[in-house]
């Protein structure tokens, strides 16, 4: 069970580092974004930023978004970990 643990992880992270290395990371780099949040003639404009924030998080901060991603997911891998052997050791 151990060994299929260690290779599904190898595997992901194999996965992860091929993505990343085949990522095209100076698109953007003094050329215009391909994706803009400008309204259309006579539109009304958002009042929110829920559009410019989305366009941050996805265009600017994607790399952090992600390793926050991978951060957090560890965290609740970790608490399911310790909330079950917790629930083991204290059911016998």
């Amino acid at each position: 069970m151990k060994y299929k643990v260690v290779i599904l992880t190898l595997a992901f992270l194999a996965a992860l580092f091929a993505s990343l290395s085949v990522t095209n990371w100076e698109q953007g780099q003094g050329e215009k974004q391909p994706y803009s949040y400008q309204p259309r003639e006579g539109a009304r404009m958002a009042e929110s930023g829920i559009g410019n924030i989305g366009l941050q998080i996805f265009t600017t901060y994607f790399f952090p978004f992600e390793v926050l991603a991978l951060v957090l997911t560890a965290a609740l891998v970790g608490a399911v970990y310790v909330a079950r052997k917790e629930a083991v050791s204290g059911g016998s």
